[in-house]
């Protein structure tokens, strides 16, 4: 099994990262790659989930543990695939994924790409007991962060260019409409 890599982003495309570990290229599944495109030529730490199908064997890979745990919790859920897994992840934050489960807001978790509502209901039904043992428990500032990124993405900005913005400006005491109106000045440069 591999939990993580450790090496240089040789390249980026179609939803892979290609990292180079003592010239071992690996091609990773990451999907949303925006994440990544700082590190292009730079060492990063990629934590990895090795799946095996009937399509052979990929690794799938986070920049943050929460997620890969998140993930690992999300293929165990009876008919959800790797790919599904990986665009529920891709598409909004742990924390809110995780709190949609706690709370069983099957309306929420429908509205993710690739998730009907009987999909959403057996997320629900079979992790909404597992899944506070991720312990996701977010500070004040983030969680002003997070409500400004959904706030943006809501106004029609793609979400990396709303995450961009938001981590640019938001400070340790802004309020989130402050965060929001920075953003929007940054973004509308």
């Amino acid at each position: 099994m591999i939990h993580a890599l450790n090496g240089k982003v040789e390249s980026i495309e179609n939803g892979k990262v290609y990292v180079n570990v003592n010239d071992l290229i690996y091609e990773i599944i990451v999907g949303d790659t925006g994440d990544f495109e700082e590190y292009i030529n730079k060492n990063v730490k990629i934590y990895t989930k090795m799946v095996v199908s009937d399509d052979g064997i990929s690794l799938y890979g986070f920049l943050e543990v929460i997620k890969l745990k998140l993930f690992e919790k999300l293929i165990g859920v009876n008919k959800l695939g790797p790919k599904s897994a990986l665009k529920i992840i891709s598409s909004n934050s742990v924390e809110s994924v995780v709190s949609a489960i706690i709370n069983e807001d099957v309306k929420a978790l429908s509205s993710l790409p690739g998730i009907g509502p009987k999909t959403a209901e057996r997320i629900v039904l079979e992790l909404k007991d597992t899944i506070k043992e991720l312990d996701i428990s977010i500070d004040e500032k983030d969680r002003k962060v997070l409500e400004a990124i959904e706030a943006l993405v809501t106004l029609g900005f793609n979400r990396n260019q709303a995450k961009k913005a938001v981590n640019k400006v938001a400070e340790k005491d802004d309020k989130l409409d402050d965060i929001i109106k920075k953003a929007l000045r940054f973004l509308s440069r």
